[in-house]
């Protein structure tokens, strides 16, 4: 389904075939326990890990792009991969069940008994290949190999990244940005800082593209859960040039209001929240997750949003502060087996 909507300054703008996963628009929840024992003025979250499709968080905004874009081309196969433990490759099975296609994933490491992540997907349809080596980049290396293989074999595979970061997934969080605004406008409120836990940079450069379309004005703060800060900045503001430049090329009169919002190196700040490293709990992120649930009833997952929720407390001045909560409920459950006696 391709949809039209109003682009900056009232402009028409066409997006690419969606298919409508999420249940939107999320809520924005004032949080004010939380905010006083932060020291914060006023603190939103953002629930996205309310999008209402199989456990996938912030991951159900892109792939409803990426999943149509899979059938507009005639692909039978959505094929990706990641760790074991990735959200992101069960969300993409179950889009793929959603959607009438196949789906293939490529996980880093030897096979293990699969984590609950991994369940769903198989559950889902998912057939699994390993790559024998832990590091998570090998699925990169192995990716293009199986989607040869998948051809050879008679299939048509649409090839999506680790985490859906790509210029047509950012389209859903540029979208969010709207969202977003509209929802802060209710509540009196434009100007805020917005902190948003980064792994493939998918999610925050949708934002910082909405952003930049609408006059940024924000000041997005990412929480770098998986890379270097440096190098998660210049792949996200990548990712939303292309992103705005994907939109431009389109059909509709917004392309020229969309071009004139280019990005800069100032449109994000990025900040190392990795601690121990990826997929460990960081000390930080475990008492922020505490004081989450003591005062809000608020879960966050160790590996990405309780660290991104750790950086929240560093937040400067008593204006509006958004904790865009990206879900990660499998890894509170993942984390909490392992916690059982």
């Amino acid at each position: 389904m391709t949809s039209v909507l109003r682009g900056p300054a009232g402009s028409r703008l066409t997006l690419p075939p969606r298919a409508r996963l999420a249940l939107l628009p999320t809520p924005l929840a004032p949080a004010p326990r939380l905010a006083g024992a932060l020291g914060l003025g006023e603190l939103f979250i953002k629930r996205d890990d309310l999008t209402g499709f199989a456990f996938a968080g912030n991951k159900a905004r892109p792939l409803e792009f990426l999943a149509a874009g899979a059938v507009s081309g005639g692909a039978d196969t959505l094929l990706t991969g990641g760790a074991a433990g990735s959200n992101f490759c069960a969300a993409t099975a179950a889009a793929a069940q959603r959607e009438g296609l196949a789906c293939h994933l490529v996980i880093a490491g030897d096979p293990a008994p699969p984590g609950p992540a991994l369940s769903l997907a198989m559950a889902w349809g998912a057939t699994v290949s390993w790559t024998r080596d832990a590091d998570r980049a090998s699925v990169d290396r192995a990716l293009p190999r199986a989607a040869r293989e998948l051809a050879a074999a008679g299939r048509r595979p649409y090839l999506i990244p680790r985490g859906g970061a790509t210029a047509l997934g950012a389209v859903g969080y540029f979208l969010a940005a709207s969202e977003l605004a509209g929802q802060l406008a209710g509540h009196g409120v434009r100007a805020a800082r917005v902190v948003v836990a980064v792994g493939s940079g998918g999610t925050l450069a949708g934002l910082a593209a909405g952003n930049a379309a609408l006059g940024r004005p924000w000041t997005l703060v990412g929480a770098s859960a998986s890379r270097p800060a440096a190098e998660m900045s210049r792949r996200v503001l990548g990712l939303a040039a292309e992103c705005l430049a994907l939109l431009a090329a389109g059909p509709g009169t917004a392309g020229a209001a969309i071009t004139r919002a280019a990005m800069t190196g100032a449109d994000v700040e990025v900040a190392d929240v990795r601690g121990p490293g990826h997929g460990l709990p960081s000390a930080e992120g475990a008492a922020a997750a505490a004081q989450a649930v003591r005062t809000e009833g608020l879960m966050t997952d160790p590996v990405y949003t309780a660290k991104a929720l750790s950086l929240v407390a560093r937040q400067p001045g008593a204006g509006a502060v958004v904790f865009w909560h990206t879900g990660g409920m499998l890894d509170v459950v993942a984390a909490a087996q392992e916690a059982a006696p």
